[in-house]
């Protein structure tokens, strides 16, 4: 069973993931982040094999939290799903160490096919086995 922590500030969207994801019976929401502060602390905590970042937040932007949580789990796949992808923010993602960046406008099915091509080699409930695709 794959772990994996939403991180989005507005409810409605965390909601309609957490349908989306219905359809991957294999995946297990571990826990729920409503800002970039929230995200690196719950990331530290649960031990997610995989986060799910916005990068629009408040009090911390996505970017900054995949950074921090970068420090603290150098292996774990973080997939940021964004309204703003432009492909200056993709390459300060990637620098960062963010495994995807998918926008909002290309669907939930794009976000899926992310998410499911990062769990692809992920071996542990810690994340800490899960392969590095860089």
């Amino acid at each position: 069973m794959a772990r994996i922590l939403i991180a989005d500030d507005r409810e409605s969207m965390r909601t309609a993931l957490k349908t989306a994801f219905i359809m991957r019976p294999n995946w297990e929401i571990c826990g729920e982040a409503t800002d970039g502060n929230e995200a690196i602390a719950k990331a530290n905590e649960l031990q997610p094999d995989l986060i799910l970042i916005d990068f629009r937040m408040h009090l911390t932007d996505g970017l900054t939290a995949a950074a921090e949580i970068k420090k603290i789990m150098p292996k774990l796949p973080i997939v940021m799903y964004t309204l703003y992808k432009t492909d200056e923010l993709e390459a300060a993602a990637k620098q960062v160490g963010v495994r995807s960046v998918v926008a909002k406008e290309d669907g939930v099915q794009s976000l899926l096919a992310a998410i499911d091509a990062e769990l692809g080699g992920a071996q542990s409930k810690s994340g800490s086995g899960a392969r590095s695709v860089d």
